[in-house]
């Protein structure tokens, strides 16, 4: 009798440990337009950005700088360029004015799909970065870069 309450107890223990399904416990970006490292050569005007459990609107960042780099600069001076603008940048306040960005236009308080409005980029090299919070109040934050290049086929 001992002995099989021990075995019950090891059984009970080990589904608890690996126990059904689990929740994701972080929103990650699942798909964006433009896409990370893409050259978009159609006029943008928003991003949208989709990612894997609603975050909350408010209480999250998204962001679009113009990067500083040559025209045909290669992707690894890019994204080196982009991890600069998003240390110093990200949590950065009133910096509106700097950004090429026009902000959010979700009217929702969460979401798993956010567009962020572009104000009129020029041709060139853009980090878009964002630290969102997701409704089960966990952080993740990331940034990727895009081309605009109108008339680019």
């Amino acid at each position: 009798m001992v002995r099989r309450s021990g075995w019950i107890a090891v059984i009970i223990m080990l589904g608890c440990m690996c126990g059904g399904p689990q929740a994701s416990a972080h929103a990650f970006l699942n798909a964006s337009v433009p896409s990370a490292d893409s050259t978009a050569s159609a006029l943008l005007k928003e991003v949208r950005l989709s990612y894997s459990e609603p975050v909350e609107i408010r209480f999250s960042i998204f962001k679009v700088y113009k990067l500083n780099a040559a025209p045909g600069a290669d992707v690894r001076a890019l994204h080196a360029a982009a991890d600069d603008i998003v240390s110093a940048d990200l949590l950065k306040r009133g910096d509106e004015a700097a950004r090429s960005d026009a902000g959010v236009a979700n009217t929702t308080r969460t979401s798993t799909d956010i567009v962020l409005r572009l104000k009129d980029l020029e041709p060139g090299a853009y980090v878009l970065m964002w630290r969102v919070l997701s409704v089960d109040t966990h952080t993740t934050q990331g940034s990727f870069i895009f081309v605009y290049a109108p008339g680019d086929s």
